[in-house]
């Protein structure tokens, strides 16, 4: 049985060991709902048939915006069960891959499932893991805010529906200027509050109502994720704004299927989880509906180090981070 005192002290302080608590409680519930050990919302178009197969897409689709067709030594930040590093090694044989997470019990589930399978089934097909035991695939505890990574070494870094719970976020910018080399590519998928110039009448909380509380992340507003990136290092090359096809579709996936998988939640967790989890989701909806939040895929290059060196002069005296050096 879940501690439910200590799972809504942690989903109102977020910090590491919170959001570790968090995930480690209800990883589950996202588990028995889809099926798999992707933990994203996914991507819902008209051929989506199920919750796996929309996370299935969703990796995909960062996969493609990363470029990784082009890329050698990859960092996924925040990587869970290592669903998507392993079906983006699937895809791009030739990968390095470095899947860093704060939660160790992830990490060793994580290596224990690419260990014994062969295959992996992501609602589309089986995707063979044939030949990907112990080759490149490396598991690293280590925290976002201080990657164990050499400097410029790497030249993708992928945070993929993690950097929502990285804190301080600036942080995390810095550590992923300072591992990748230049024209390195950090990308961002993450959902983020967008309508920050229209909640100054209302506070925030009330605006999302039960979201608020089961929205266990930081709520960064879009404006401020796009200035850390443009301040720190980087040169935004693309965002892409799918939140209509990530929140209102899944929503609406779980309303029409709602008995089915309320009878699989219910036989691991207590009824009135189940009861705001839906609550949660018609929330998200609605709040996605009326433009309040959205969930981004956002490509950032790497200055050159001339140009990176005269960005930080100027940023120097608003910058209040201690860069410590190699993790």
């Amino acid at each position: 049985m879940i501690n439910l005192l200590k799972l809504f002290l942690s989903a109102f302080r977020r910090n590491e060991h919170d959001v570790i608590n968090l995930y480690d409680s209800l990883s589950g519930l996202m588990q028995i709902t889809t099926g798999g050990n992707m933990l994203n919302f996914g991507y819902w178009d008209d051929k989506t048939q199920n919750p796996l197969q929309a996370q299935y897409t969703l990796s995909k689709m960062i996969g493609e915006f990363a470029s990784l067709q082009t890329a050698r030594r990859l960092v996924d930040v925040g990587s869970g069960y290592s669903a998507p590093a392993l079906q983006w090694k699937s895809q791009y044989s030739f990968l390095k891959m470095l899947c860093i997470n704060i939660n160790l019990q992830q990490l060793k589930i994580a290596a224990a499932l690419k260990s014994n399978s062969q295959r992996i089934d992501h609602g589309v097909g089986l995707v063979s893991l044939k030949g990907l035991r112990n080759n490149n695939v490396f598991h690293i505890n280590g925290t976002s805010t201080m990657l164990p990574i050499r400097s410029n070494s790497v030249d993708r870094v992928i945070a993929f529906e993690s950097a929502q719970h990285f804190k301080p976020l600036i942080q995390f910018i810095h550590e992923s200027n300072r591992v990748l080399e230049r024209s390195g590519l950090i990308v961002l998928a993450m959902p983020v509050i967008t309508s920050a110039s229209n909640l100054l009448s209302i506070p925030l909380f009330l605006k999302l109502g039960i979201l608020s509380v089961t929205w266990a992340s930081e709520h960064y507003e879009l404006e401020y994720v796009k200035s850390i990136i443009k301040t720190h290092g980087f040169e935004i090359k693309d965002i892409q704004y799918i939140g209509s096809n990530v929140y209102g579709t899944l929503a609406s996936y779980y309303i029409e299927n709602r008995e089915k998988l309320k009878n699989m939640i219910v036989r691991e967790y207590p009824k009135f989880l189940e009861t705001i989890l839906y609550k949660s989701l018609l929330e998200m909806k609605a709040a996605s509906h009326h433009g309040l939040i959205d969930y981004i895929l956002l490509k950032a290059e790497k200055y050159d180090s001339v140009n990176f060196s005269n960005q930080r002069a100027i940023d120097t005296s608003n910058t209040h981070y201690q860069y410590s050096g190699d993790a």
